[in-house]
């Protein structure tokens, strides 16, 4: 098959990572695979290294702008009469709603929308949660099939009339990451920090690995941390990652006193590598679908504090396999930091339960393969 891959950003996010790891199954699976892609970053440095055509449009971005729109939506025009797709597959809301306009006027015959986390699920004004609630469901009429990768998501898409046949619930799977080993991730994070590995290894480190976005909820971790620190000095916060909200972030952390408990190092590439040089991974988000980065903490035996949002609770059984909060509740956060600083045996227990239920339940495999089958599969 000729698959062609539409996705609004060129970052390295979840959605992203979604796109390269099934660009790169399906192409080992002989199909000819392309993507396209908003501006030029690390998702098409990954999928050029990996022998995939990528075509860059400069013109889409996240938010609505009528002019940069129309221009998108001709350049996606371009691409799709280009490469003649058997499937578009389509990925994140604004090349969602473009790319299966673009591919109905088109004829293309087979449009699969992934849905990584419905946009309307964050917080907006009213009058901005309708009007996305409105494409949303446009874009699901506009396409043959949905995806949805957590059965939260899935739920909430079955509301939308005329949906029920187009929904497909596809789990997230990841293949085994690479890590390095303890002794090593914790000397080569200690020296992106400057401090010695003697000192780093008094610490109790708590990591993020996220986009610096204000979905990700950092502004309410920042602030349980200032009730944290003051009981517990030997904890230390990294933060991994970069974004818009970093600016907002830095002051806040100045504010409160926190330069030497909470550090900002920025994107640092293949994150998940490290993830054994700490001793909990914290996720604060207001706003998710299904993470990566829990499986990554899972592969990595790494325990995690989070919050119910989205499909997290599909993964993070709480008081099992993790700690859960409610979102935007510094307090329940403070509170769990702190159980997670003191219990270090608990600690221990979650990652070994996060492992088993990450390992059992999200196969790499199963996701591509019921992927690949929908593809297949021909629209009446």
């Amino acid at each position: 098959m000729k698959i062609l891959y539409l996705i609004t950003k060129s970052n390295w996010g979840g959605a992203q990572r979604n796109v390269f790891d099934l660009g790169k199954a399906m192409k080992e699976k002989s199909h000819e695979v392309a993507v396209a892609l908003g501006g030029d970053g690390v998702l098409r440095k990954r999928l050029e290294d990996a022998g995939i055509y990528t075509h860059p449009i400069q013109s889409i971005g996240r938010d609505i702008s009528i002019g940069e729109d129309a221009g998108s939506l001709k350049e996606i025009f371009s691409v799709i009469r280009h490469r003649k797709p058997d499937v578009l597959h389509v990925h994140s809301a604004k090349a969602a709603g473009l790319g299966a306009l673009a591919g109905r006027m088109l004829g293309v015959k087979n449009i699969v929308y992934t849905v990584h986390g419905w946009a309307f699920n964050e917080s907006r004004p009213f009058h901005q949660r309708i009007a996305i609630i409105f494409f949303s469901w446009l874009t699901i009429l506009l396409s043959h099939k949905v995806i949805v990768l957590s059965k939260y998501e899935y739920d909430q898409a079955l509301r939308f009339p005329y949906a029920k046949n187009k929904v497909f619930l596809i789990p997230l799977g990841i293949q085994a990451p690479t890590f390095i080993s303890v002794d090593g991730a914790k000397q080569s994070i200690s020296k992106i920090l400057g401090m010695s590995l003697a000192d780093f290894n008094k610490k109790t480190v708590i990591a993020i690995v996220a986009e610096l976005h204000p979905n990700k909820g950092l502004s309410y971790l920042i602030e349980a941390l200032s009730n944290v620190i003051p009981q517990y000095p030997n904890a230390l916060c990294v933060i991994i990652g970069d974004g818009q909200e970093r600016s907002n972030l830095t002051d806040q952390i100045k504010e409160r006193n926190l330069e030497d408990h909470v550090r900002i190092i920025g994107y640092l590439e293949n994150a998940a590598e490290y993830l054994k040089a700490f001793s909990v991974l914290v996720l604060p988000s207001i706003k998710e679908g299904l993470p990566y980065v829990l499986f990554e903490a899972g592969y990595a035996s790494l325990p995690v504090l989070s919050t119910t949002v989205g499909g997290i609770p599909e993964i993070i059984e709480d008081m099992k396999s993790g700690i859960l909060v409610q979102p935007k509740n510094s307090r329940e956060l403070a509170h769990a930091l702190s159980f997670m600083i003191e219990q270090p045996i608990e600690r221990r227990k979650y990652g070994a339960a996060l492992r088993e239920r990450v390992l059992r339940e999200f196969s790499f495999e199963k996701m591509v393969s019921e992927t690949e089958n929908l593809y297949h599969i021909q629209n009446e």
